[in-house]
């Protein structure tokens, strides 16, 4: 054989070798294709579409709230900010196996408990849930993000409340938080976050679809949603400057006079308009969960009823000239004392005045002056002139858990309802009146008699910019008469130019107002402790404001004329600067 025909052979025998591996791959290749586009095409299919398909809650954003200043621009206290979140998705965690390992991992880097972690894991077919809110550690954020744990993912766009002026109106606002009833849920609780919840909170959105590598959710023509509806926004009628300074005074109050809470409400008479309702102490709502005595979270000028003292001497003697049993010059013998089912009912600091007319009883605040108005007008009538004033019912404020107001002891029937229960109601004793109610009904005398409603949100403006108006409708409800009002008014300016209320008087300007010192009762008796307030409108004749200052349980101050009148007196004097409002005479 030649040399030239053996080489042509080889060659021949290693093409059909190397033909034959060729043959054998393909077959081998074609095999393993059928068998996954085939066989276990379903299998794997269910697989990949159950480790990419996800339903996604998608949040709406929650209403803004706002303030106002005096020429009405808006201030928000209310807003939603960017946040970055930690989440799981503990159904793919579940499908790699992973729960252990990746609970352990996120515990040591996080500082979470571990078994908390696990329990949230183990949570079947669960689609969402919140390892790590609100973190501002961009270490730590960019660590969990290059670890790729699978069904771990970091929102940088979590929206969660933010407060802007922290601690300002917290008591009207409320603040959103998670509570053991709604399992994790974030809702309002307390103010206008809890009262207008439902309009700010919105309706919730649902994503049927797939993730992408990084875990963003894509959108396509097989996605499937339901589309979000962002919540409404509440403009109010508080005025950030105002309630700044009501604010303020109050903390001076407490701070100066050692008194344990207190409160300010400034309300407009004519529209029942609230600029500003402030208590103390009060808390950060950005630091909510800080706070140790959730008392501090009530609202005690709204949520509180209490026996309220002297200043219910006005309702009793607004009753009594409206009805005819009494004028301001009616003269009576004040004798210290009287004595009324066998009870001894004295004036404050057993002071004894002889000859009195109507005026100096609220001049000087006679206990006996008051009652024997009271007699005079009659328990029957008297009664339907509290129901007249709603002392008996809510205001119906826009804010929670408004307290009931207490007169239950006038309302037993006159088998029951004794003398001595009308005649310390007189003087507002052994009835509970809350601050706002009380409001209200000084407001009604200052807008004329006609009966006014106090509220705190002015609009609604919903996601699409269309606005509600809620401002309340003027009332036509006549409590008293224009002609009681002239003589009631004259008779409260008298107090601040003459009486108990002479620390409230600014030069020219004409204030009617009340003092009013409670002593608290205590399990059937009464304590040394008492409640100190002041209330008031100005100017006198044609009211634009009507205020209330309280006091509860100074140490240092026995009696209000000497403790909230100079708040109020501070809280009139920057009004009068605050609206440049011109005095009413030199």
């Amino acid at each position: 054989m030649s040399l030239r025909s053996g080489t042509k052979q080889f060659k021949t025998t290693r093409l059909f070798f190397i033909s034959v591996i060729f043959c054998i791959i393909a077959i081998v290749a074609v095999s393993y294709l059928f068998v996954i586009q085939i066989k276990n095409h379903k299998n794997l299919t269910a697989q990949a579409q159950s480790i990419q398909e996800t339903k996604h809650i998608i949040q709406p954003k929650r209403g803004l709230i706002y303030f106002q200043d005096k020429n009405h621009n808006l201030i928000s206290v209310a807003i939603n900010k960017n946040y970055t979140t930690i989440y799981a998705v503990p159904k793919e965690i579940q499908q790699a196996n992973k729960v252990e390992s990746t609970a352990k991992i996120l515990s040591d880097i996080l500082k979470i408990d571990y078994n908390s972690l696990l329990t949230k894991f183990l949570k079947i077919n669960d689609e969402y849930e919140i390892v790590y809110a609100k973190i501002d550690d961009e270490k730590l954020i960019n660590q969990i993000e290059q670890l790729k744990l699978k069904g771990i993912y970091v929102n940088n766009d979590e929206l969660d409340r933010y407060y802007p002026l922290g601690e300002l109106g917290a008591h009207i606002i409320g603040f959103v938080g998670e509570t053991k009833e709604t399992k994790g849920e974030k809702i309002g609780q307390y103010g206008l976050e809890k009262f207008y919840n439902n309009v700010l909170e919105g309706q919730t959105g649902l994503f049927k679809g797939v993730r992408d590598a990084f875990g963003r959710l894509v959108r396509s023509l097989t996605a499937e949603e339901e589309p979000v509806n962002d919540g409404s926004s509440l403009i109010t009628s508080i005025d950030k400057n105002i309630q700044y300074k009501a604010e303020e005074e109050l903390e001076k109050l407490l701070t100066t006079r050692l008194g344990s809470s207190g409160s300010i409400i400034i309300m407009e008479p004519k529209t029942g308009k609230i600029l500003a309702l402030a208590n103390w102490p009060t808390y950060n709502l950005n630091e909510y969960s800080k706070v140790k005595d959730y008392k501090v979270y009530k609202n005690v000028a709204v949520e509180e009823a209490l026996e309220i003292g002297s200043v219910m001497k006005v309702i009793t003697m607004s009753a009594a000239i409206d009805s005819g049993a009494v004028q301001p010059d009616t003269k009576y013998i004040d004798k210290g004392s009287v004595t009324i089912d066998k009870k001894v009912i004295k004036n404050f600091h057993n002071e004894v005045y002889g000859e009195c007319d109507m005026n100096k009883v609220l001049e000087q605040s006679i206990n006996t002056g008051a009652i024997f108005a009271e007699q005079r007008t009659g328990n029957k009538i008297f009664l339907e002139y509290l129901k007249r004033f709603k002392l008996n019912e809510k205001t119906g404020i826009d804010l929670p858990n408004e307290a009931l107001n207490d007169i239950h002891q006038l309302e037993l029937g006159p088998k029951d309802a004794r003398d001595v229960y009308f005649a310390t109601a007189s003087f507002g004793h052994g009835i509970k009146i809350s601050p706002i109610s009380l409001v209200r009904a000084y407001a009604t005398i200052a807008n004329k008699g006609i009966l006014v409603n106090p509220y705190i949100v002015e609009a609604i403006v919903n996601a699409d910019g269309s606005k509600e108006d809620l401002s309340k409708q003027i009332s036509e409800e006549q409590v008293i008469k224009p002609e009681t009002v002239q003589k009631i008014t004259q008779m409260m300016v008298r107090v601040v130019e003459h009486g108990y209320g002479k620390n409230a008087k600014i030069k020219g300007y004409d204030i009617a107002g009340k003092t009013g010192t409670a002593d608290i009762a205590t399990q059937g008796s009464y304590s040394e402790d008492t409640i100190q307030s002041f209330i008031g409108f100005f100017p006198a004749y044609n009211p634009q404001f009507v205020i209330l200052v309280k006091l509860d349980k100074p140490k240092i101050g026995t009696v209000a004329s000497a403790t909230v009148t100079y708040t109020f007196r501070n809280m009139v004097q920057f009004l009068i600067n605050y609206y440049n409002i011109p005095p009413d005479h030199e």
